[in-house]
């Protein structure tokens, strides 16, 4: 059953009107690099460009593009080992990890309990994105970690709505929920309480440090605008053989592309005929360091029989070990097999 008690109205979580005393500074702290905590596992490069925005995970979570009632869209970034099943919104178990990229916002009230904006309240781990400071929420227990952020973007894309922003959950055990009478102090039953009144709703638990650390590095690569189709240029080049070449067996290759092209290392190719099918496969292999967004040195070597039709291909595929639709990619370079 889904974590869910009264609520405050979600107007009042991100406010209705901007204010001209806006801070929209970005958050104090040292940048994160995602890869230099998960050198371990391969990035996953997401790009949305209906809401103009990208990001990256690593290839232990896993991303979904879904609707929640009231035709909402989401975009959910989740561990892949969850025991929930999304889509995920705003009002989940507290031992949920995810974030809710909501464009359209979603048009339920807001959590109950103690929050502060961002003008306030600074995170205790580096927060990069662009925000605006006023309208964004921290959720906090009483020791006053945060169990929850609501982010509201300092520039949204123009495709975005006005209640549009990110919703985070961070993992949270012993979670635990109180509610007290404002003018007494003493404690009440949950189904007596009216946080919409005069009382008052506590929250008590323990945020995983490590989930909080890896969320925030994901929010951290997030980027918006101008998304637009990539040239496949500015992801893999090829200095041997070049287009049009004559190829023959072993054929020797040599060219750079950017680090998720590969994953472990390695890239698949294959040759094909004038028709596409294929005569055989093999791997083109990253020197050196990988997990990066820059270009990195490649070389291979494929062995193959070539057909008597003077004309083929070489192909490149980016490494897919996940089998996501959203990451297949390939390249194409027309060859000539001289005749036999």
């Amino acid at each position: 059953m889904r974590f869910f008690i009264i609520l405050f109205a979600f107007g009042t979580l991100i406010g209705c009107q901007n204010k001209e005393s806006k801070d929209t500074r970005p958050l104090e702290g040292k940048p994160t690099d995602l890869t230099e905590n998960k050198r371990s596992q391969s990035l996953e490069e997401y790009q949305n460009e209906k809401w103009d925005f990208s990001l990256q995970y690593p290839s232990s979570y896993a991303l979904l593009e879904s609707e929640l009632p009231g035709n909402s869209p989401v975009i959910n970034v989740y561990p892949a080992n969850s025991n929930y099943e999304p889509p995920f919104a705003i009002h989940e178990e507290p031992d949920n990890s995810y974030i809710a990229i909501l464009p359209k916002g979603f048009g339920v009230d807001g959590p109950s309990g103690k929050r502060k904006n961002f003008m306030d309240w600074e995170p205790d781990e580096p927060l990069d994105i662009q925000i605006d400071r006023e309208e964004s929420k921290a959720y906090l227990l009483e020791n006053g970690d945060a169990w929850a952020y609501f982010l509201k973007l300092d520039k949204q894309p123009e495709q975005w709505q006005k209640y549009g922003g990110i919703f985070v959950n961070f993992k949270t055990s012993e979670f635990k929920v109180e509610c007290f009478d404002s003018e007494s102090g003493e404690p009440k039953k949950m189904s007596d309480c009216d946080p919409m009144g005069m009382d008052e709703v506590r929250y008590s638990g323990k945020v995983d440090k490590e989930d909080k650390k890896q969320l925030h590095e994901i929010l951290n690569t997030i980027e918006f605008g101008n998304i637009q189709e990539q040239d496949i240029s500015d992801v893999i080049q090829v200095e041997k053989p070049l287009p049009n070449m004559d190829v023959t067996s072993p054929l020797k290759i040599k060219g750079k592309a950017r680090g998720y092209w590969f994953f472990e290392a390695d890239a698949p190719i294959a040759i094909l005929d004038k028709d596409f099918n294929e005569i055989a496969e093999g791997y083109i292999k990253a020197d050196g360091e990988w997990m990066t967004k820059d270009f990195v040195n490649f070389q291979g070597t494929i062995q193959f029989d070539a057909p008597n039709d003077e004309r083929g291909y070489l192909l490149f595929k980016r490494a897919n070990p996940s089998d996501k639709k959203e990451n297949d990619q390939e390249y194409r370079i027309p060859v000539i097999f001289p005749p036999k």
